[in-house]
Order: C-alpha cells, then structure tokens, then sequence
C-alpha cells in the first residue's frame, strides 16, 4: 500500500510537471526518485531502448546520455538546468503510463508476498466509526471518512491510511512507531492522541495534538507538535505551518457536536452535507464568504440551520435532503 501511493505521488508530480504546473522542490523531489529509484531507472532504460523508432539512432543516444547524465551527475558536470528539464519531459512522457500500470502490479505482488489482505473500515456520509486495532490503539473516524491497513499490522509496522478525518488513541510502542498516511502528509507518533483531518476535498489538511508527541511531515517538511499545537498543510502553497489552539475543541465531533473556528459558510456546508447526508446549495452566493465560529449540536441538520439562522443573515429552506440557503437582508 506504501509503495502504491508513492507511484500515485510519482503520477502526480510527473503530470504536474507536463502541465507546466511544477514547484522548484517538486522537480527537485522528482529528479531525486530518478536518481534513487533504481526500478524506475531500470524502466527508463528499457523504455529508452525501445523507444519510438522515429527517433533516429543518434538522437537516441544522446537522449540515452542525457537522461543518465541527470541521473547521476556528476559534481562538475556541465549538463544545464534548462537541458535536466527538457530531459525530465521527455523521460515523463514515457514513464507516465508505465508508473501508471505498475500501481495494479505492486498491489498484487505486495499482497502476495505479504499474503496479507488490505481491511479498509468506511464511515459513509451521516455517519460513524470506531475501530480498535490489533495493538490496542482506538479509532473514531468521522463522517466520509476511511481507514485502510494490512491485516499484518503490529507485525512489522503499525502504518495505516487516512481519508477524511479521525481520531487517535495510540499505545505506546518505542519499537513501532505508529505512521498515519495521508494524500499530502504522514503524521508519526509512538503513544499520543491526535485528530487528523485530511478530506481530498478540502484546501487544508491538519493534525492536532491533544497528549503526547508527534511528528508531521509533508513534502520534505517537518515539524514536531505539543499538545494543544496544530499542523496545518496548505495544498494550493504547498506549506506547512503550525498554531495553537485548544485541542479538545477540534474532536467534539467525536462527542456529537460540532466546532467550527473561523470557518466559512461554504466550510461549514460541506461539513454539514458530510455529517448529516443532506445536499447544501447556496442560492445566494454572498453568504459564501460569512465566517462562524462556535460550537454546534448535531443531533439534527434543522436544530443545525436554526441556530446557524439566529447568528447569521441567512435563512434557509428544507425539502427533504435538498437545503437551500439564502441571505437575508
């Protein structure tokens, strides 16, 4: 499973990167998989022997010298910056739809050799999970939320996957850390209690810790949260920053109600539609951009609004699962 979303990482990088899309540490990151990766060299080596036969022979090898020349270079080396980009270009047109079809392959073979299965426990919209792992760690995930791990867990390692967001009890254990993954960020603790928020959908991930220790990475940087600090990773800057809040706060989800701090309406809908399994529109797009902060009961999406209607400008009306909302003047 590790090993198949780092290709998924590679994928995004190298398309991010044909679209002219691509950070300075994000190519420096994808020349750093071409130049430790040996199975992807190996790849790039048969794909250059057979290459599209248009290309001639001599601009083969030169191609050939080149890719390799960036691959390893040496410290003095004359190859430019500009002729390693063009370079990677072509080496990602190729690689692309081989990196692709090796996703599939390396889940079979890990799985096989392993002959361990992936357990995959969803919390769909509307509701809740709890989870007790195989070390005694406990899970609560949050509404649209999942939780995958290999049945070996505890054996070898204790890693598992996060969409969405949840909860964490761990057990303390110095020879096992304990990795929450993530589509943007890995969240390590040895024995602690931590909420992790991380919807694909959403521009901010965060950790938040609430005992223990943690460290939190996320594309080559680092941090180490106290309790009551939080990590928050933007995807669109691509930054990682951390602040201090109240940590308990951020998991009364876990208790039935809801915290928001600061938020937008548009956050706080989409939150809402998650919880609740309703479909939120905004007729008025200025209320868009109003901000709430307080805590809110959960025991039903009209108690929700009604209170939402009493602090804000905006009024509401429910047919069946469908709300619409509007600004009122």
């Amino acid at each position: 499973m590790e090993k198949i979303m780092e290709d998924n990482q590679y994928i995004d990088l190298f398309e991010k990167y044909l679209r002219n899309e691509i950070s300075e540490s994000e190519l420096q990151l994808l020349a750093g998989i071409l130049r430790n990766n040996r199975q992807i060299q190996v790849i790039l080596d048969n794909e250059l022997i057979n290459a599209d036969p248009e290309i001639d022979k001599e601009t083969s090898k030169r191609l050939f010298a080149s890719i390799h020349a960036s691959i390893s270079p040496k410290r003095n080396s004359l190859f430019t910056y500009a002729a390693w980009r063009k370079t990677l270009r072509w080496a990602a047109v190729i690689l692309l739809p081989v990196i692709s079809a090796l996703s599939v392959y390396f889940l079979m073979t890990t799985n096989l050799e392993d002959n361990a299965a992936l357990i995959t426990v969803t919390a769909d919209k509307g509701e809740k999970a709890a989870i007790t792992l195989a070390d005694g760690s406990r899970v609560w995930l949050n509404s649209e939320s999942s939780l995958s791990y290999n049945e070996t867990f505890n054996r070898r390692e204790r890693n598992v996957y996060l969409t969405g967001e949840a909860y964490f009890e761990v057990v303390k254990d110095t020879q096992h850390p304990f990795t929450v993954k993530t589509r943007e960020m890995d969240i390590q603790a040895l024995g602690t209690s931590f909420n992790v928020s991380a919807y694909d959908d959403e521009q901010i991930f965060s950790s938040i810790l609430l005992e223990g220790k943690v460290k939190v990475t996320a594309y080559g940087q680092e941090c180490i949260l106290e309790e009551n600090e939080r990590a928050l990773y933007n995807k669109r800057n691509q930054t990682l920053t951390t602040d201090w809040v109240h940590a308990s706060d951020f998991v009364e989800w876990k208790n039935g109600n809801l915290y928001f701090q600061n938020r937008s309406f548009e956050e706080i809908a989409n939150t809402l539609s998650r919880v609740f399994n309703v479909d939120i529109r905004f007729v008025s797009d200025e209320l868009r951009s109003i901000r709430f902060s307080g805590t809110l009961g959960s025991n039903s999406i009209r108690n929700t609004l009604d209170i939402l209607s009493l602090t804000s400008p905006m009024h509401y009306e429910m047919n069946g699962t469908t709300i619409e909302l509007y600004y009122r003047d």
